[in-house]
């Protein structure tokens, strides 16, 4: 089930190319968020393919796991509030988010592993590898990172789509698409907690991938239509 995972990367990859390059031009610190967190799942979404190629290592989990469960929602969260909120208010929400990505990439790269899981096969699941504590970090900086995102996106798509002028629709509607694939990415997380085997690593792969996807649709509909 490599091909999904590759895919994401370059979905991803091409997706933060963008994000940077947009940053470059304009300085808005959402995007630079925005570029972190694409850079992050395609970090995970790469690890995750040469875990399925090469066979899973400690270093490779270690990585897909921080990057692809812990921190990357929550880094694209600080680009919602970037958009949204006041800048003082978004520059305390960095500097927290900062410490405490520090903190659980400390935890997560000393965290004792179960190998023999990781030999398996398969994309390994969270719960056979890591201890409770571990995964309970995960939820929690999934879940807030998750409201904000999908919260600020469905607030402003709302927003925008009273407003009668079709830059703001076509604004409006790239909100809910950012929305609806980090929602797809986390269905596919949990969808993927139920199953098992090769049905388990298909349901989580196409997830993220369509996932990503999404998002980057939402992207492209953020850049005015060219000129005919």
């Amino acid at each position: 089930m490599w091909a999904f995972p590759l895919a994401a990367t370059a979905v991803s990859g091409y997706f933060t190319w963008l994000l940077a390059t947009q940053f470059i031009e304009r300085r808005r610190p959402n995007l630079a968020a925005w570029s972190v967190a694409l850079a992050m799942f395609a970090l995970a979404s790469m690890a995750a393919a040469v875990g399925e190629l090469a066979g899973w290592v400690p270093f490779t989990f270690r990585v897909y796991y921080l990057f692809g469960a812990v921190v990357n929602v929550p880094v694209l969260a600080l680009g919602t509030i970037y958009l949204l909120a006041p800048r003082r208010v978004a520059d305390v929400a960095m500097v927290l988010l900062a410490v405490a990505s520090v903190i659980a990439a400390v935890i997560v790269f000393r965290a004792d592993l179960n190998e023999a899981a990781l030999a398996a096969g398969g994309i390994p699941r969270g719960s056979e590898v890591l201890s409770e504590g571990v995964r309970l970090l995960s939820r929690y900086f999934s879940i807030i990172g998750f409201l904000v995102v999908v919260g600020g996106a469905l607030w402003s798509a709302v927003k925008l789509a009273r407003k009668r002028q079709p830059q703001l629709k076509r604004l409006a509607a790239a909100n809910l698409l950012i929305a609806l694939g980090t929602t797809v990415v986390a269905i596919a997380s949990e969808l993927a907690r139920l199953a098992a085997g090769s049905v388990e690593d298909l349901v989580f792969s196409a997830g993220l991938f369509l996932g990503v996807s999404l998002m980057f649709a939402g992207f492209l509909k953020t850049r005015p239509p060219r000129s005919a």
